[in-house]
């Protein structure tokens, strides 16, 4: 198996880096059981999968000891990255290759223990022990696919009972609806991002929930809705969750197996906006 944190790739079998021990082992369960009063045994309540650990054993594939050790240190200095360290909430993607596919888990790397100076390291053959916290149990696709909805223009020109404030002549655009599919075999998250001039943009999903922001977007300005990383970001960087509608959940924002339709709307007398709906297939195992 080839793997890759960031921008830098172990494994396989001529890299500098080889794989020589690889345990996924199995996710924590965490369970809300309870013991029976006066009787044996236990009464069962909801089960959650908790954190999974995968742990290599890493030998770096070098001419010599200097070689190892400059090795060692690019995946020490990937491994143990500050900023991730100390960003609470932060999770990054480990991808994996197996059998000429690319999928990803996402995580925090845990524990590295560099290369000592024996005899093996001399000859170039460094042994490395590293964990990574995985902290999703799904699988997803390294590649994300992707489908982009656009909008009907609003129609302009008289007043729409019933009548609130602000009154305005411009109307709502119509909503366009579009087709996604989750090849996979679990639910995955949806991002959205929706880019102006558009005013209260949403997307709805026919299971009944919704993505949705309050207020306008001009036409270089973008929001990106991503559920995965629970986070609502303007394209200037700026974080902007509160803008999201009272109805928007984004734990529920999930794409079911198989085709789905989506449709999006709000109000754009340009007809220009978009909504660009993403989304990596979500398998059950590796």
């Amino acid at each position: 198996m080839k793997f890759r944190l960031g921008n830098t790739e172990f494994g396989g079998e001529s890299g500098h880096i080889i794989v020589s021990g690889f345990d996924p082992g199995p996710p924590e369960l965490i369970t809300n059981d309870n013991q029976r009063p006066q009787r044996d045994g236990i009464m069962v309540g909801r089960d959650y999968l908790g954190e999974q650990n995968w742990a290599f054993d890493l030998v770096t594939n070098r001419n010599n000891l200097t070689e190892a050790i400059q090795t060692a240190a690019e995946l020490a200095a990937a491994w143990r990255s500050p900023s991730v360290r100390r960003a609470p909430n932060v999770v990054v993607p480990l991808s994996y290759e197996m059998d000429g596919r690319w999928r990803r888990v996402y995580g925090r790397p845990g524990r590295f223990a560099g290369i000592k100076g024996d005899v093996l390291a001399v000859q170039g053959g460094g042994r490395i022990t590293a964990d990574f916290r995985v902290t999703d149990p799904l699988f997803y696709d390294e590649a994300e696919a992707s489908v982009v909805l656009t909008i009907v223009p609003a129609t302009t020109g008289g007043l729409v009972a019933p009548l609130v404030a602000p009154l305005t002549s411009a109307r709502s655009s119509a909503p366009r609806a579009g087709f996604v599919e989750n090849v996979g075999d679990a639910e995955t998250p949806l991002k959205v991002v929706f880019h102006g001039p558009v005013a209260d943009p949403w997307v709805r999903a026919a299971a009944g929930w919704e993505i949705g922001l309050t207020g306008s977007l001009a036409y270089d300005v973008s929001v990106t809705v991503d559920p995965l990383a629970g986070t609502v970001t303007r394209s200037d960087g700026a974080p902007v969750a509160g803008m999201l509608t009272r109805a928007t959940r984004l734990s529920r924002s999930l794409l079911p197996v198989g085709q789905s339709e989506l449709t999006f709307g709000g109000s754009d007398i340009t007809g220009t906006a978009t909504a660009t709906l993403s989304w990596r297939n979500a398998y059950q195992s590796i």
